[in-house]
């Protein structure tokens, strides 16, 4: 009996290993297994591009149309069509003279102004000495508006230099086409080139063609005889300016010399040019 019983324990023994004998699985065995699937997809990839299985890329292809189909499909622009911002038809020019101030201020009180000046551009408007345009005014629409005459007083004067309106030496008024108000001034003095226009808000987009057209008689015009009073605000002096036919001048002047109101007269003959600060010929 003892010796049956020890022979199947000798048998289940060598069926089952003891547990001291088992071969344990890897802990990592699915993480290896992973990652040769990364590789493996990885090398496919590689493989798949390397041998250029994908779609190629093709050009567009025309495909053909009747152009009589396509046109009736088509709705009219109603819009109206936008004009043309390189030109600005000048029909009529009304100088503002120096009584009609007062209406013409009245009349446009109300207006936002758009400015324009002398910029980048090379043109005749923008490079020309402002000195040589005002005489170039003068000859097309005679004197100016308003000048340094008008605007100076003792209340001016002695008024804060963050209060007081700013000097100029000379300012057109215009009303252009019948009802477009239009103003000219220098931009700050004789030495400067180019002039200062403004307009209406409203034509702020075709400024530079309003001025082009109201300002093109000054193009091959011969210069006119001027004065003008000018004061230098960096240095508080102040000048008479001008063209007397010949040259362009700037002589100094004492404030005393200037009656608030009275614009200075032209000397037909000027002398003593030592007083003359600078001269030029017309020729510029």
């Amino acid at each position: 009996m003892w010796l049956l019983l020890g022979s199947v324990g000798i048998v289940l023994g060598a069926l089952l290993p003891a547990s001291g004998w088992a071969q344990p699985t890897p802990a990592d065995s699915l993480s290896l297994a992973e990652r040769y699937r990364a590789v493996r997809f990885q090398a496919l990839v590689q493989q798949f591009l390397e041998e250029r299985r994908g779609v190629p890329v093709r050009p567009p292809r025309a495909l053909r149309a009747q152009g009589d189909s396509i046109a009736a499909t088509r709705h009219p622009d109603k819009r109206a069509a936008a004009p043309d911002q390189r030109s600005f038809p000048v029909t009529d020019v009304r100088r503002v003279r120096d009584l009609e101030r007062t209406w013409f201020r009245e009349r446009y009180a109300d207006v936002e102004w758009s400015f324009l000046g002398a910029g980048t551009r090379v043109t005749f408007f923008d490079t020309t000495r402002t000195r040589a345009l005002r005489a170039y005014l003068e000859a097309a629409f005679g004197e100016p508006t308003r000048t340094m005459a008008e605007l100076y007083s003792n209340a001016w004067r002695r008024a804060p230099d963050s209060t007081r309106e700013e000097p100029i030496q000379f300012e057109y008024w215009f009303i252009v086409n019948d009802s477009i108000p239009v103003r000219v001034s220098d931009v700050n003095g004789p030495a400067e080139r180019g002039v200062i226009v403004s307009t209406r808000r409203q034509y702020r987009d075709r400024l530079l063609a309003l001025r082009n057209g109201l300002l093109a008689p000054l193009r091959g015009g011969r210069p006119a005889p001027y004065v003008d009073y000018y004061y230098e605000d960096e240095t508080r002096r102040w000048y008479r300016v001008g063209y007397d036919g010949e040259t362009y001048f700037r002589e100094r002047i004492s404030r005393f010399d200037i009656t608030p109101g009275r614009r200075p007269a032209l000397e037909t003959s000027r002398t003593g040019t030592s007083s003359s600060e600078s001269s030029s010929s017309a020729s510029e």
